[in-house]
């Protein structure tokens, strides 16, 4: 039993939720976009979808189906939700977000601004979010 309490001791002040912030180490996280959960908070219930014009949808990361990554342009989301929704998510350099997704660390996500022409092109950008309601079956 005393092993036990000192294998507890040793253990304690870590963290429940790790951070996986290590994909993109020389980036602001301000340009990014798509906003992360810091390390030690709560994951976040909804993900919120902001659209180029203005719209923001909101789904419940527990109606979420399947997450895929086809590569690191494409990113196509299935929701177990009533009608059900694909959101699809192309640009480039989203491996990262595929990850962050999957592990429920994503608070919101948006559409890059065609506006913003100086973006560099390391940097990882989402071009266009498509979300599509499926008939029901």
């Amino acid at each position: 039993m005393a092993r036990a309490a000192r294998a507890f001791q040793e253990n304690q002040g870590t963290t429940v939720i790790r951070s996986i912030d290590g994909g993109l180490p020389n980036t602001d996280r301000g340009q990014l976009p798509w906003q992360s959960i810091h390390e030690g908070q709560m994951p976040p219930m909804m993900l919120q979808v902001r659209l180029r014009d203005g719209v923001i949808e909101s789904f419940p990361y527990g109606d979420l189906r399947r997450i895929r990554c086809r590569d690191a342009g494409s990113i196509h989301i299935e929701t177990f939700s009533s009608p059900r929704t694909i959101i699809r998510i192309e640009g480039r350099h989203l491996r990262e977000l595929a990850a962050l997704l999957g592990n429920a660390m994503i608070q919101w996500i948006e559409e890059f601004d065609t506006r913003n022409l100086d973006r560099p092109e390391h940097l990882p950008t989402i071009t266009r979010i498509f979300i599509e309601l499926l008939p029901n079956a």
